[in-house]
This record gives structure tokens, C-alpha cells and sequence, in this order.
């Protein structure tokens, strides 16, 4: 009975053995689930591989075998975001009229999006700022195929907003500056909405409707010195 009790005790203080061949996709779903827990309460900046693979039962080698760094581990966050993002823009895409409501729908859902998802938002465009992919020159002039997904969401909002300067519903000025100018503003506010939502001392769809508003009438046809 003693030696029973013994080696059941053993086996409570065992650590956690690794999962079995087959099962590596649903360890690696267990270290993003984790990853962003200690991403989001500790700082990006604090957190160690070793941590993180103490928080799921892998030794630092073991963790290795999924993800070779802490970047790498923020960029499959990331890229799950974007993926996310990029899919309500194709979704966007589909309408076939380039007027106002499509103005107005572009930016209702990166609003949507990243309140909806404010934990993924928050360490996609709001954390991790050390890393190294961060601090590289952003270019467009390769092929739509080739970037990554990041780049690929705004490529895809940009369409939409190329589609509005053609059929005349903004202004007529570059793309690329128009889609970077509604981009920044609706981040803005989706930012301070996730990091101080106390702060506002507005209702917030009133907010977001205003905001949506002054963007349109900023470019619509006429407008100068933009």
C-alpha cells in the first residue's frame, strides 16, 4: 500500500512528458495559446523561451523544435492576425460598388476586427517592438504572391481604396497615401480603445460613427492640400 502511494506521488511531481509523434500540431497551438497569455501579462520584452517552455511542460531544446525563437513565436501570432484580417478584406472586396459604403465599410471593419480580437491586435500592431522584423524597410514593388501577409491585408485594403479614387467617390490622390492615411487614423482610435477604454469620455459607437464621417468628408472629390 505505502510503495502504491509512493509511486503514484512519483508520478504527480513527474514533469509533463512530451506528447506523441502526430500530436505536434496541437502542442504547437498549446505554446501560441500560452505565448500569448505571457505575452499580453508579463511584456513581450520580459519573456524567455526558457519561461515559456517551463509554462508548457518542454524543455528549452524541446520548444526548438517548433519554434527556433521568441520572434518566431510573435510572427506565427501575427500572421494568424493578419490571415484573420486579410480574409474580411477579400470578404470587403466583393462588393461590387465603389461608393461611399464601401468607404465607410473598410474602416467599420478594421474597427470590427480589432475590437473583436483585442488580446491578437494588441500584440500584432501594439507589442513586440524590439523585434527584428520590425525594424525593416516595408516595400511594395514585389509581387502580391510574394509578400507577407501583413503587407498582403494592406495591399488588399489598399485595392479597395484605388477602387474608390477611380470611380471618383475620394479624392484623386495616390492610393497608397489614402489607404496609409485611413489605415493610421482607424488604428488610432482601435488602439486607445483596447489600451485605455476608461479614457473616452464619449460613447464609443458615436465615436467610431464620427470618425468615420470626418474621414470620408476629408476625401471626398474637391478636397485640397491633402
Amino acid at each position: 500500500m505505502v510503495r502504491t502511494a509512493n509511486k503514484n506521488f512519483r508520478a504527480k511531481l513527474a514533469p509533463r512528458g512530451r506528447k506523441p509523434r502526430g500530436l505536434g500540431h496541437e502542442r504547437r497551438g498549446e505554446i501560441l495559446a500560452a505565448a500569448k497569455q505571457m505575452f499580453l501579462r508579463e511584456g513581450y520584452e520580459t519573456v524567455t523561451t526558457r519561461k515559456l517552455a517551463e509554462r508548457v511542460g518542454l524543455s528549452q531544446t524541446g520548444l526548438y523544435v517548433y519554434f527556433k525563437s521568441k520572434e518566431e513565436v510573435l510572427n506565427a501570432v501575427c500572421r494568424a492576425t493578419f490571415e484573420r484580417l486579410a480574409q474580411r478584406y477579400r470578404e470587403v472586396g466583393a462588393e461590387p460598388k465603389a461608393g461611399p459604403g464601401l468607404l465607410r465599410r473598410l474602416l467599420e471593419t478594421y474597427v470590427e476586427f480589432g475590437l473583436e480580437h483585442p488580446d491578437e491586435y494588441q500584440l500584432t500592431f501594439m507589442a513586440g517592438r524590439s523585434a527584428p522584423k520590425f525594424h525593416r524597410h516595408r516595400t511594395l514593388g514585389q509581387p502580391f504572391e510574394q509578400q507577407g501577409i501583413g503587407i498582403q491585408s494592406f495591399l488588399l485594403f489598399r485595392d479597395q481604396v484605388a477602387r474608390l479614387v477611380q470611380a471618383g467617390t475620394i479624392e484623386n490622390i495616390d492610393a497608397t497615401l489614402a489607404a496609409s492615411t485611413l489605415w493610421v487614423a482607424a488604428h488610432g482610435l482601435v488602439a486607445l480603445l483596447i489600451a485605455r477604454p476608461g479614457y473616452l469620455v464619449v460613447e464609443r459607437q458615436a465615436l467610431i460613427d464620427t470618425l468615420v464621417a470626418t474621414l470620408r468628408k476629408g476625401l471626398r472629390p474637391g478636397r485640397r492640400g491633402l
